[in-house]
């Protein structure tokens, strides 16, 4: 794979961002822990609601590129695009578990009976549901999706890159695939979020790889089936 770096200053600007705020809670949680779980990464503090707006400009991102390139894609590359931007939606919808707390703060919403059984916060969202043992965020949103994010950024560019089949199935699908930078930047991520002290290593995990994603996106190595410069008209 050939070396490569952010090219425009949004991006350099935005990855300064992110690595600094997540620098910033490995020194908080090893220097004030209270301070760090109760107020840095807290429910409904600052970085979660960075992660929701990282989610919602994915999302937004996705559902753009869908509607200008629709007259000159096939009906299952603006599809792929819309499921991602479908995706980006749901992820915003969990990470403020579909505005249950705003909606109980205003209206004095309750929860419902369905969710306050099986959700392990008593919550209305999806990833902490427990059915006994099984613990849906354990399974789905932590073992199933790392070993995706592994394989998306670590193996699928490198046969992307080998076999026809996989790049036309990739493009016609909208996939946007990581540069090496982006790579590098989610391993980087992982090693700070292991110097993380506590237990709260995941929400540094998810603000951190929703902003990674998020800038992939926006750049992503296959970038040339986005433009419609690559268009003939």
């Amino acid at each position: 794979m050939e070396v490569d770096y952010p090219r425009k200053l949004l991006e350099r600007l935005a990855f300064i961002f992110v690595f600094t705020l997540c620098l910033l809670g490995v020194y908080y949680s090893r220097t004030d822990l209270a301070f760090f779980e109760g107020s840095y990464v807290k429910e409904d503090g600052p970085l979660e609601w960075l992660t929701v707006v990282a989610l919602l400009l994915g999302s937004i991102l996705c559902f753009y590129r869908a509607k200008i390139l629709k007259p000159f894609r096939h009906k299952k590359f603006i599809l792929g695009l819309y499921l991602l931007s479908a995706m980006f939606f749901f992820g915003l919808g969990e990470e403020i578990s579909w505005g249950h707390r705003i909606w109980h703060a205003l209206f004095d919403f309750q929860t419902p009976e369905f969710f306050q059984k099986y959700n392990s916060q008593g919550e209305m969202n999806f990833h902490n549901l427990r059915f006994g043992g099984l613990k849906i965020n354990k399974l789905i949103f932590g073992t199933f999706l790392g070993i995706g994010i592994v394989f998306y950024f670590l193996i699928l560019p490198f046969i992307y890159r080998k076999k026809e089949a996989v790049k036309n199935f990739v493009d016609s699908w909208a996939l946007p695939l990581p540069r090496i930078y982006h790579i590098l930047a989610y391993v980087s991520l992982a090693v700070i979020a292991e110097l993380i002290a506590g237990g709260k290593k995941g929400e540094i995990l998810e603000f951190g790889g929703s902003w990674i994603v998020l800038l992939m996106i926006f750049e992503p190595y296959n970038r040339e089936i986005f433009s419609r410069k690559s268009f003939e008209r």
